[in-house]
C-alpha cells in the first residue's frame, strides 16, 4: 500500500555488537510493515561490519523474514532497500523488527527504518 498516512521513520545508532536487539516492537494483535531500510557504517570504523535485519519474536532470522543482510559493510559504506513508497516486508503477529551485527570498532552503525503498524 503506497502512501500510508502513518509512516514512522526511526533511527538507531550503535557502537557495540548487537544480538537479536528489537529495533521496532509491537504487541499481540499487530504487525510491522517496513517500507524502507538503510544501514550505514561510520567512516571512522577500522573494520567492516556484518549486519542482518529481519522479523522475529525473539531472534533475528537467518533465512525467512530477513529484510536486509550484508556480510561486511566497509567503513563509510552502506546498504539500502526500498524508498518508502512500497512494502518491503510484513512481520507476523507479535514479531518485532530485530538486528544482529558485529562490533563497529572505533565508530558506529546507523540503521534508519520507515514503517507503520497494522492490526493482525
Amino acid at each position: 500500500m503506497s502512501g500510508h498516512p502513518n509512516i514512522i521513520t526511526l533511527r538507531l545508532n550503535y557502537t557495540a555488537a548487537q544480538t537479536n536487539v528489537a529495533v521496532v516492537t509491537v504487541s499481540a494483535g499487530s504487525k510491522i510493515v517496513v517500507t524502507q531500510l538503510q544501514v550505514t557504517v561510520d567512516n571512522a570504523c577500522t573494520v567492516a561490519c556484518q549486519v542482518r535485519v529481519g522479523f522475529g519474536a525473539t531472534t533475528t532470522p537467518t533465512t525467512t523474514g530477513v529484510l536486509l543482510s550484508h556480510p561486511g559493510i566497509p567503513p563509510g559504506g552502506g546498504v539500502s532497500r526500498g524508498d518508502g513508497s512500497g512494502m518491503l516486508g510484513v512481520g507476523l503477529d507479535d514479531e518485532d523488527l530485530r538486528v544482529t551485527g558485529t562490533v563497529p570498532t572505533s565508530g558506529s552503525v546507523d540503521i534508519v527504518v520507515s514503517y507503520y503498524t497494522i492490526e493482525s
